[in-house]
C-alpha cells in the first residue's frame, strides 16, 4: 500500500510540473480522482492512478471518467483524462481509452511528458562517466564490470552499486571517497544504471554529472544547464530544474576535487578558503536537491571531514553512512578474474599493486610479457623497475626509430612537467609531449615517434574530446617522481631548488626514494641538497628528502637549523633515526609515526603551526611533546587500545607495564587480584619474572599498594598517580617518564 501511495504522489508531482499547476486529489460528481489540475476556466485535467492491472478495471474507470467529462462539457469546460498504471498497458487497454478519449499509459510514459529520462539516459550512457575511459582511445570504459564493495567508515558494512542506488532512492546523501584509479567513476556508471532500471516502475530520475566539465561554475543552474547542453537536450533545462526542486531528480556528481586549481604551498586556511569558493556552485546544487545525492572525490582533499561537509553543503544529522570508501585495490579473487578476462594465466602475486587502472595498463602489454613480469620474484620495487623497462622495450620494438633508454627519458621528462602541474596525473598538451621527446632524443619526433607518443600505454586521454594526455596511474607517476629526484641529488642538480613543484611525493613515492638512497649510497648527497640553501624556493624537495631519510635506520641526521616551510609530507617516521636541527613550519603531514620515537627535547627538531592528518603511537593531543607546537592532529591513532599495542613494536616489558597500568588504574572497581595480573596482555606472552619485577617497581616506588586477603595478594592504585599513568599511556614511546624508562631496562637485563 505504501508503494502505491508513493506512485500516486509521484504522479501528482509530475502532473504539477507538466501543467505548472498544483495537483490534488479531489471528488467530482461522485467520483474520486487521484489528481485534478485546473488549467483555466475552460480546461481541467483528470488523473486516475489505477492499481489493478486488468481490462475490466480499466473499462470501469473509463466509464466513470466519461460521465464526468460529459458534465464538464455541458459547462463549456474541456476535460482531459489520464489513467496511469505502474506498467505498460496492454493493446486492449490502450484501445479502450483511445475510443473514449482517455489516455491510458504507464507511469514511465507519463513521466516522459515531464522529462524524457530514457532519451537522456540513452545519450548519457554513450558518454564517459568521469575518468572511466579507455586510456588509449579516450572512449567510455566498456570493460566487463568486476563487482566490488564500497565500505563505510567503520570498515564493517559493505555496499555494492545496487545498494548505493537503493540508498539514493530513499533520499540519502552519500560521499564516496577513493584515490585516483580505485573505481569511483565506474561506481557512478553502475549506480546510474541501477537507478535507470527503477525509473520504469516509478523510481526517481537521475542526472550523472562530471564535475570537472563545470570548472568555475558558481550556481546550480550553471551546472545543470551546462550538463544538459553537453548531452544535447538543452530544451529540458527548465523542466530539470523544476524536477530537482520537487525532489524527483537524484544527483550523481563525480569529482568534487576537480572543480578548482590546487593551491600548493599556500597555508591551510587559504587552501580551505579556495576549496570552498571553488565548490560554490556544487554546494548550491546539493542544497537545492531534496532527493538522494552521490558525490565522489579523493580522500585527504579536505583537511577534515567537517570541512568536507561544509564545503559540499551536506548535513550528517539525518543520514547514516554518509561516507563510503572505495577499496584501494581489487581483492585477490577480483584481480584474478581480471587477469583471466585478458587471458593472462599467471596467478596474482602478493606484491602486485591491484588498483583497477594498473590492470588496464597491463592489458595494453603483450600477454607473455605480462606473465613474465608477474612471475618475477623481485618484489614490489623490482616489479616497478621491470614494469617500466618492459614498457620502454615494448615501445622501442614497435617504433624502431627510438631506443628503450630514450623512451624512459621521455617518461622522466613528462613526469618533470607533471611535478609542476595542478593535476596529480598531469595535463600534458601535445606540445608538452613533443618537447619531452625532443629533450630526450635531441630531435623533433618524426612520424614513427609521433605514433609512439600517441599510443604510449602509460599515458591516457583526459577527456574523449581532448588531445591532452595524463599518466594513467599514480603509482607510475610516483615511481618516476622518485627516480627523477634520486637522479637529481646524485648529479647534484641544485637548479631544482629554484623550481616550483605543485605535486608532492605520496607515501609509495617516499618509500621508492628511500630505497634508492639506501641502495645507491646517496645519503650524503641528500644531506648536501638539504643543506644547500637556507630558504630555497622549492622547500618541497627538502621535505621529501628528510621524509625518505627518516625511513632509513642509521646514525643521527644532523642539520644546521634548516627551516622547511609550506611543504606537504606524506609520511615522516620518527623512530628509525634521530633528526637534529630541522624545523617544519606551516606544513601538512599526512602521517607521522611516533612509535619508538628517537627525537628528544635536545634534538632541536620542531614541527610548528602545521597540520597532521594521522599520528600513530599517540592517544590524544595531550600526548604531544613540547617540540610540536601550535599543530593540529586530526586523527591520533591510539596505540593504547589492545589492537594497536598488540601490533606495535614496543618491547615486551613495556607492553606488560601498559597491561598492568590498564588493569590497576583504569579498569572499573577497586584493586586487582594478583591472579588477574599474571595473564599478560596486549598479545604479549606471559612472563612471570618480568611481571614480578614490574610489580616490585610499582610497589617500591609508591605507585601501588600491596595487600593480602584470604584469596591472595591484591594491588591497589594510588589515585594521585592516575594522571601520570595516563600520560604514559598517551605518550607511549615518546614518554620520558622514569618509570617507563626503568621498565625498559628489564628487557636489556633479560637479554
Amino acid at each position: 500500500m505504501a508503494t502505491w501511495k508513493k506512485l500516486e504522489e509521484k504522479t501528482r508531482d509530475l502532473a504539477s510540473i507538466i501543467w505548472s499547476r498544483p495537483v490534488h486529489p479531489e471528488r467530482i460528481s461522485g467520483v474520486n480522482f487521484d489528481g485534478i489540475a485546473r488549467i483555466s476556466d475552460e480546461e481541467i485535467v483528470l488523473i486516475e492512478v489505477t492499481e489493478e492491472y486488468n481490462l475490466d478495471k480499466i473499462r470501469s474507470d473509463i466509464s466513470k471518467i466519461q460521465a464526468v467529462k460529459m458534465n464538464f462539457l455541458q459547462q463549456g469546460i474541456l476535460a482531459k483524462a489520464f489513467i496511469v498504471l505502474n506498467q505498460e498497458p496492454t493493446p486492449g487497454m490502450h484501445d479502450l481509452g483511445k475510443d473514449s478519449k482517455v489516455l491510458v499509459l504507464s507511469i514511465n510514459s507519463f513521466s516522459k511528458m515531464a522529462f524524457d529520462f530514457h532519451g537522456y539516459a540513452n545519450i548519457r550512457n554513450r558518454l564517459a562517466f568521469g575518468s572511466a575511459i579507455n586510456p588509449g582511445t579516450g572512449a567510455p570504459d566498456n570493460h566487463s564490470y568486476i563487482p566490488v564493495d564500497y565500505i563505510d567508515e567503520s570498515g564493517r558494512r559493505k555496499y555494492q552499486a545496487k545498494d548505493i542506488a537503493d540508498k539514493l532512492a530513499r533520499g540519502e546523501k552519500i560521499i564516496l571517497l577513493g584515490e585516483y584509479g580505485t573505481g569511483k567513476s565506474r561506481c557512478t556508471k553502475e549506480t546510474f544504471s541501477a537507478i535507470e532500471k527503477n525509473v520504469a516502475t516509478g523510481g526517481k530520475f537521475a542526472l550523472s554529472i562530471n564535475l570537472r566539465e563545470h570548472w568555475g561554475a558558481t550556481t546550480s543552474i550553471e551546472i545543470i544547464a551546462g550538463h544538459l547542453q553537453r548531452v544535447g537536450i538543452s530544451g529540458a533545462i527548465d523542466r530539470a530544474m523544476q524536477l530537482l526542486a520537487s525532489g524527483h531528480i537524484i544527483l550523481i556528481l563525480d569529482g568534487f576535487d576537480e572543480v578548482g586549481s590546487q593551491t600548493f604551498g599556500a597555508n591551510q586556511a587559504r587552501k580551505a578558503s579556495v576549496r570552498k569558493d571553488a565548490l560554490q556552485g556544487v554546494r548550491e546544487l546539493i542544497k537545492s536537491c531534496s532527493a538522494g545525492i552521490l558525490v565522489t572525490g579523493r580522500p585527504h582533499y579536505f583537511n577534515s571531514n567537517q570541512e568536507m561537509y561544509e564545503s559540499l553543503g551536506i548535513s550528517t544529522k539525518h543520514h547514516q553512512d554518509v561516507i563510503l570508501k572505495c577499496a584501494t585495490e581489487f581483492d585477490v579473487a577480483q584481480a584474478q578474474a581480471y587477469l583471466s578476462s585478458i587471458s593472462v594465466a599467471t596467478s596474482v602475486p602478493k606484491w602486485l599493486p591491484r588498483k583497477p587502472l594498473m590492470f588496464l595498463v597491463l592489458a595494453e602489454i603483450n600477454k607473455k610479457e605480462v606473465e613474465a613480469i608477474l612471475s618475477s620474484d623481485l618484489g614490489e620495487i623490482g616489479f616497478w623497475g621491470q614494469f617500466i623497462d618492459t614498457v620502454c622495450e615494448r615501445e622501442a620494438k614497435i617504433h624502431n626509430s627510438i631506443d628503450p633508454a630514450s623512451v624512459r627519458d621521455v617518461l622522466m621528462n613528462l613526469a618533470r612537467r607533471t611535478r609542476s602541474s595542478d593535476r596529480e596525473l598531469g595535463r600534458l598538451t601535445p606540445k608538452d609531449v613533443n618537447q619531452a621527446y625532443e629533450d630526450a632524443t635531441g630531435a623533433a619526433p618524426d612520424e614513427s615517434g609521433q605514433l609512439m607518443l600517441s599510443r604510449l600505454c602509460t599515458l591516457g586521454r583526459i577527456e574523449p574530446e581532448s588531445p591532452d594526455r595524463q599518466f594513467v596511474d599514480p603509482y607510475i607517476v610516483q615511481l618516476l617522481f622518485a627516480e627523477n629526484l634520486a637522479n637529481d641529488i646524485s648529479s647534484r642538480d641544485f637548479e631544482i631548488l629554484k623550481q616550483n613543484w605543485r605535486q608532492a611525493l605520496k607515501t609509495i613515492g617516499i618509500y621508492f626514494l628511500a630505497q634508492w638512497i639506501d641502495i645507491y649510497f646517496l645519503r650524503s648527497d641528500a644531506i648536501l641538497m638539504i643543506e644547500r640553501e637556507t630558504s630555497p624556493k622549492n622547500s618541497q624537495i627538502l621535505a621529501e628528502l628528510v621524509a625518505a631519510l627518516s625511513l632509513i635506520e642509521g646514525d643521527p641526521l644532523e642539520f644546521n637549523n634548516v627551516k622547511i616551510q609550506d611543504a606537504e609530507v606524506s609520511i615522516l617516521s620518527l623512530g628509525n633515526t634521530e633528526i637534529k636541527g630541522i624545523t617544519f613550519i606551516e606544513s601538512m603531514f599526512e602521517k607521522v609515526t611516533f612509535e619508538s620515537c628517537k627525537i628528544s627535547n635536545t634534538s632541536n627538531f620542531k614541527i610548528e603551526k602545521s597540520d597532521i592528518s594521522i599520528a600513530t603511537g599517540l592517544t590524544s593531543q595531550n600526548g604531544l611533546p613540547a617540540w610540536i607546537c601550535e599543530t593540529r592532529i586530526q586523527t591520533p591513532q591510539s596505540a593504547s587500545n589492545a589492537a594497536r599495542i598488540k601490533s606495535s613494536n614496543l618491547p615486551p616489558s613495556q607492553k606488560l607495564l601498559l597491561s598492568i597500568i590498564q588493569k590497576v588504574f583504569f579498569q572499573r572497581g577497586g584493586g586487582r587480584k594478583e591472579s588477574s595480573i599474571y595473564k599478560g596482555g596486549f598479545g604479549q606472552q606471559f612472563d612471570r619474572k618480568i611481571i614480578d619485577q614490574i610489580l616490585s617497581i610499582l610497589v617500591n616506588d609508591g605507585f601501588v599498594e600491596k595487600s593480602k586477603d584470604t584469596s591472595g595478594f591484591i594491588y591497589n592504585p594510588k589515585r594521585e598517580y592516575t594522571p601520570r599513568m595516563r600520560a604514559i599511556k598517551d605518550q607511549l614511546s615518546l614518554s620520558k617518564d622514569d618509570l617507563w624508562i626503568k621498565v625498559l631496562t628489564l628487557d636489556t637485563k633479560k637479554g
